[in-house]
């Protein structure tokens, strides 16, 4: 850092750092600023369903088309509604560019688009649950 002129003292100065400061009106300056906290994610949810019948298709889409996950369990629903929850759920998910697997015997879990799912291949037993043996 340079010398500063000083006409008082016939020469130059030596800069020390104890120079008086500038004070500016500056409403800026003044003002409390709040602190930013971090974005928090919201908590993941998954929704489980288990429909008695059809008119249940409406909440199943609303949750798919909000970015829920769902878990579709028809086995309280007899077979031919059963199969038309299925099928509703297909299109559905077909639609939404979403993902659907059966995780059990008449049990689907439904993704939308941006849920990934990665299934270990496994065999099942005729009741649906992983063989243990």
């Amino acid at each position: 850092m340079g010398a500063l002129r000083d006409e008082h003292h016939n020469g130059w100065l030596m800069p020390s750092g104890n120079y008086a400061a500038a004070v500016y009106d500056d409403p800026w300056a003044t003002q409390a600023v709040a602190p930013v906290a971090p974005a928090v994610p919201a908590p993941a949810k998954i929704v489980s369903l288990k429909p008695t019948g059809f008119e249940s298709a409406r909440t199943v889409g609303e949750h798919i088309r909000e970015g829920i996950p769902v878990v579709m369990d028809v086995t309280e629903m007899n077979e031919a509604e059963a199969k038309r929850m299925v099928d509703f759920a297909s299109g559905l998910v077909f639609g939404t560019r979403g993902g659907i697997e059966r995780i059990a015997r008449r049990v689907f879990l439904l993704t939308p688009a941006d849920v990934e799912v990665m299934v270990i291949d496994r065999p099942l037993d005729e009741t649906g649950f992983f063989n243990q043996s």
